[in-house]
């Protein structure tokens, strides 16, 4: 696979790092960013990871074969329906969101155009750094990348999808845009939302003595509030029902605790350890 012009709308962590990948493995014969003025665009062409920078999507998307949404999910819907009419014929169009249902329907709301196709996409890769100076041309290298095929993606489309993310290092998965949001409420919201409690529960006398478990726990909690919050705004019922279950668990081992009935205590923490030793 190799494309005439790959548009990566959003320079910031993912879209420089699939800038950078594609770059890196000659993916695309041109390469055109669009975004808004500032350092991440200049930052961009200074490397030698795109050949061109616009500010203007639809001049951005005019004439690429393949275009890659990379901004945050929020405002992937209203994305999604700006560069449709602007796509040249045959175009695909995918994103990078952590959220699925919103785009696929922005998507299927679009009117059917001959030849131009969107296929949802979230590689589960990225960084609690952001910007375009914390993107990495591996950071897709050995990653799952979740795509979302809706009843209007044609098997070429997906096929062109798949083959994108393949070349970036990859391994692709299809699965519902709905089951998708329900699972990453629980394997990627959550712990994110977790994450920052911990963080936000600790005093300053006891983040003094924090080890490496404090550091590692909350780890992701260095990332971009304004990411996040657009992230549980736009999941929001799967995020409530993760968080309810997350809750139910912690009261249950909460009452274990005050009533002092650690066997049944340590039955519940090996059951969890086991399935923590299935990840790979």
């Amino acid at each position: 696979m190799r494309l005439r012009r790959l548009t990566v709308v959003g320079v910031g962590l993912l879209g420089g790092s699939v800038a950078r990948a594609a770059r890196t493995r000659s993916l695309a014969r041109e390469i055109v960013a669009v975004g808004r003025s500032g350092p991440g665009l200049a930052q961009a062409r200074a490397a030698g990871v795109i050949d061109v920078a616009t500010e203007d999507l639809a001049a951005g998307v005019s004439e690429a074969d393949f275009v890659v949404l990379c901004a945050p999910v929020g405002a992937l819907p209203g994305l999604i329906g700006a560069a449709w009419p602007h796509l040249a014929p045959g175009a695909v169009l995918t994103d990078v969101g952590s959220v699925k249902v919103e785009t696929v329907r922005a998507a299927d709301a679009c009117p059917a155009r001959e030849g131009v196709a969107f296929v949802g996409a979230h590689p589960m890769a990225g960084s609690e750094r952001s910007g375009f100076a914390a993107s990495d041309a591996d950071l897709f290298e050995g990653r799952l990348v979740l795509l979302t095929p809706s009843a209007r993606s044609s098997h070429h489309a997906v096929a062109r999808v798949s083959a994108f993310w393949e070349r970036l290092g990859g391994h692709v998965r299809l699965i519902g845009a709905e089951a998708h949001d329900q699972a990453v409420a629980v394997v990627s919201h959550l712990p994110h939302l977790a994450a920052y409690a911990l963080a936000g529960a600790a005093n300053g006398e006891a983040l003094g003595l924090a080890g490496r478990g404090f550091c590692d726990m909350t780890r992701i909690a260095a990332s971009a509030e304004g990411l996040w919050t657009d992230i549980f705004r736009s999941n929001r019922q799967p995020v409530l029902e993760a968080v309810a279950q997350y809750r139910e668990i912690l009261g249950r081992w909460e009452a274990l605790i005050r009533e002092g009935r650690w066997d049944v205590l340590e039955a519940d923490l090996a059951r969890a350890r086991e399935v923590r030793e299935k990840l790979p």
